[in-house]
């Protein structure tokens, strides 16, 4: 699978990953997410265990939909 490293055992996030049952379309979405709003390398990303990468993802989300909704109160005013 290009795009996608594969190690063995013990390796950042290799364990997780494929027990996490995530399919490759939604890892390449959390990859994007990261790397394009915190610029993050994709080796930063995949080293991170899933749980730690889904993390990430909600706290960015939760971010973005906090200053969408600031924008959306001063458009008001």
């Amino acid at each position: 699978m290009p795009g996608v490293r594969r190690g063995g055992q013990g390796e950042p996030g290799h364990d997780s990953f494929f027990s996490a049952g995530l399919n490759i379309e939604s890892l390449r979405e959390e990859i994007f997410f990261l790397a394009y709003n915190l610029h993050w390398s994709w080796s930063e990303i995949m080293g991170l265990t899933t749980a730690e990468r889904r993390e990430f993802v909600k706290l960015l989300a939760k971010q973005i939909e906090r200053e969408n909704a600031q924008i959306k109160a001063a458009r008001e005013r």
